[in-house]
């Protein structure tokens, strides 16, 4: 089930459970600090929360993401992102099956998708090369990213209108 974040302790249950890979990625990104960085810039934002199967077949929230809309002139941009819990090894085909509906219907939507990602999180650059994104470096010269992240991206094609 993929639902609308409503219920903060959606967020802090995943926070409280995430693999190590997206653990490792905030405590680098915000530092020791991370999980209270975290629950405050979730705060007000649309967050879509996918329930699964924990390992005793509990139903659990176990991942969270969004698309960070950055609307500039002709073009519509996204910031994507996604956090996950320690359960995704019980529930692989059902995050692939929603991470492929989400990304397929943003794609209506913006011209570029991007973020950058921790160097070790190498099972989400696998899921995000899976659904079309790049890791070939051409990131905007302006964009900051922190030291060991790597900027991925993904353009959509265009549709004209005459």
């Amino acid at each position: 089930m993929l639902k609308k974040n409503i219920d903060k302790n959606e967020i802090i249950f995943i926070l409280n459970n995430l693999r190590d890979e997206d653990e490792c990625e905030l405590l680098a990104l915000w530092g020791e600090d991370w999980r209270n960085k975290a629950l405050s810039s979730f705060e007000g934002e649309e967050v879509l929360i996918l329930y699964g199967k924990d390992n005793y077949c509990n139903f659990v929230p176990i991942a969270m993401g969004g698309f960070c809309e950055l609307f500039e002139k002709d073009s519509k941009i996204a910031c994507v992102w996604m956090l996950t819990t320690k359960f995704i090894k019980y529930n692989k085909l059902l995050l692939s099956k929603n991470l492929k509906q989400q990304i397929n219907n943003a794609s209506e939507k913006y011209d570029i998708m991007y973020n950058y990602i921790y160097k070790s999180n190498y099972e989400a650059k696998n899921w995000l090369r899976k659904m079309g994104f790049k890791f070939d470096n051409p990131r905007p010269e302006k964009l900051k990213i922190a030291k060991d992240f790597e900027f991925f991206y993904k353009l959509n094609k265009r549709k004209e209108y005459y």
